[in-house]
Formats: C-alpha cells, structure tokens, sequence
C-alpha cells in the first residue's frame, strides 16, 4: 500500500511542479493521502508554506523568491478561482522586479464589502468595486490579476521610495506599464492623497535603463542622500574597438571629472544570464580586463556591494570619497540635462 501511495503523491507533485504551482490536495483526497503528506513535511522531504499547499522541498529550496511566490499564488488560485491577485504579488506575476521584503505576503484584491482580514499570510485590500468584473480583471503567469497601471500604482503608494523605484524601473523597463498610463492613474485617484503624491513621486525618478531591482535601490539610496541624478549604463569605448563596456551609474561634473560607478552583486559571477556559459574563471579573468581596460581612461571607478546602501553613513562618505556631486552643487549638472563623457578627451596619453 505504501508504495501505491508514494507514486500516487510523486504523481500528483510532478504534476504541479509542471505548472508552476505548490500541490493543492483536493478536497475529497483519501485520508491516507493526507497522513502520507504530513508524514513527508515532517521528515522535511516537503513543505507546505501554507495550510493545504505542498511542494518537494528540493524545488522549494533550489526556487528564487518569486519563484516561491508564484508557485503559492499559483495554489491559492487553484483552491479560491475568483480571487485576484494585486499590487506585489500581481507585479510578480507580470514579470516585475519586486523587493524579497515585498513578497512576504499575497496581496489579494476585494471589494469594500468583501473585505476581511487575512490572516498571516494573505493581506487583503478593499480596491475593487463592488460592481467588478472580469473586464477589470487581467491573466499574467497562470493568475487572475489586476491591471497594469493599477498593480504598478498600488505598489508604489503603499512601499517607500527604494522599493518603488525598483518596481517603477522594472515595469517600465519590460513594457508592462507606461509611465503616463501609472501617472494619469494616479492623477485620479483622489481619495488616497498621501499615496497619490507618493506613487508620482516615485515615478517623476523612474528610468527604465536600470538594469535589475539592486541598481534601482542603490539609485534611490543616492537619491534620498542627495546625490546629483547619474546616468544610467554608460558606454565606455572598448580600447581597439569592439562591443563598448558598460558603467551601471556615472557623473559627469561641471569641471570635467568623470566618476563610474559599479555595483558589485553575486548575480554577475554565478547568474547564467550574466556569464553567458562562461565559467568563474573566466569571467573574473575578464571582470579583470575590463576594469583595467577602464583605466586606459582618466576617470575614477567607484565598485560597491549592495549591502553598503543599507548604511546611509557608509555610502554617503564613500561616494564624497569619490566626488560624487551633490544635487544643485556648483559640480553637478543641472537637473534634467544629460551630459555624457568626452571620451577622445579622457584618453590617458592623447
């Protein structure tokens, strides 16, 4: 019986695993099978994030954050088919670079009427009408969700301005939302004056040239300390010619200084989208010569790891180390105008 049992439940997470989703038992499932799965969860070999979801905790390990997310969302679905998914959960369904922080929870839209609390781990929020329906509803990664410009803007008036900014920058940056579709909506949304001032807030410093969620929230944290704007992947001419590198922030101030900055991340030496089938070696070889190449330049490299932007002290003296300007020092460009490095000029020996 127990083997009958054991490729009945392996099935039955196979099945899952292919769509993306935690296991949901369903209701009429055999008792045996229920004792069968607390058994596993209890000798560790599953997991159940939440009451009724299961998953092999080899995936559960081996799967990023939204990965996590999605496959509870993804089950959740499954046992409440009329629910829809809002704000960071919906952004992650999208596609949207969101905060780990952000996804403790699953944000669940309902109407004013419906609304009650949710428990640890699902957070309701009133923002439907109570005459919804399914033509203000969206389907993104297998879930029922708001739309766009309503999801992006939900998750901007109620997180703080870092956080923001990387969901802003990521949306943006893969086409889910315009920044005049967010900003028209949040125009209009009268009776939340404080989240509305906040989401166009956030937006009026939106770019969609960052590159992943760190950089954002390493921009805000320059930002919020007053550090002059920086451009955004800023192309230095490879020495000899070829494909140019690539600077993730840079100033250029008034009296010709050029600072680049870099932030350092685990993402570029072990993320296969990042090394390209290149091994470590490899790819600190070249991190190597590339930074070398850089110096060819007369420019200063400032690298960070994103740990620093959680200690304001440590990374406002750093980037003064370094010159960074301040936002309307007699250094600093004036805001909205876009000054790229004179190169020709900047190389060493010319």
């Amino acid at each position: 019986m127990s083997h009958v049992v054991d490729q009945e439940i392996a099935g039955m997470l196979a099945r899952s695993e292919e769509a993306g989703s935690c296991l949901v038992l369903p209701g009429d499932a055999p008792e045996r099978l229920r004792r069968a799965m607390q058994r596993r969860v209890a000798a560790g070999e599953v997991v159940s994030p939440t009451r009724g979801l299961f998953a092999r905790s080899e995936l559960w390990d081996a799967s990023r954050i939204d990965q996590r997310t999605l496959l509870v969302a993804r089950g959740l679905q499954e046992l409440h088919p009329s629910w829809v998914f809002c704000g960071p959960t919906a952004a992650v369904a999208y596609g949207v670079d969101v905060s780990w922080s952000l996804q403790e929870r699953v944000h669940v839209a309902t109407t004013r009427s419906g609304y009650r609390s949710g428990g640890r781990l699902v957070e309701r929020h009133a923002i439907l009408s109570d005459d919804a329906s399914d033509g203000d509803v969206e389907v993104a990664g297998g879930l029922r969700v708001t739309p766009p410009d309503r999801t992006v803007y939900d998750c901007l008036r109620q997180t703080d301005f870092a956080r923001g900014l990387g969901i802003a920058d990521s949306a943006l940056r893969q086409g889910v939302t315009s920044l005049e579709g967010v900003a028209d909506l949040a125009g209009s949304a009268r009776r939340d004056p404080h989240g509305r001032t906040q989401a166009l807030g956030i937006l009026a410093w939106a770019d969609p040239r960052s590159e992943n969620g760190g950089e954002s929230i390493a921009r805000a944290r320059m930002l919020q300390l007053g550090y002059a704007r920086p451009e955004l992947q800023v192309e230095v001419p490879r020495p000899g010619g070829g494909a140019p590198y690539r600077a993730d922030f840079g100033w250029v101030r008034t009296d010709g200084r050029v600072i680049l900055g870099e932030l350092d991340g685990t993402d570029k030496y072990v993320s296969s989208r990042m090394t390209r089938g290149r091994s470590l070696e490899e790819v600190l070889s070249d991190e190597g010569i590339r930074g070398s190449r850089i110096t060819l330049y007369d420019v200063s490299v400032l690298r960070f790891r994103f740990e620093l932007t959680s200690s304001p002290q440590r990374l406002s003296r750093l980037l003064d180390d370094y010159g960074v300007p301040r936002r309307g020092s007699a250094l600093a460009q004036p805001e909205g105008t876009h000054v790229l490095p004179d190169w020709e000029s900047l190389r060493r020996g010319t």
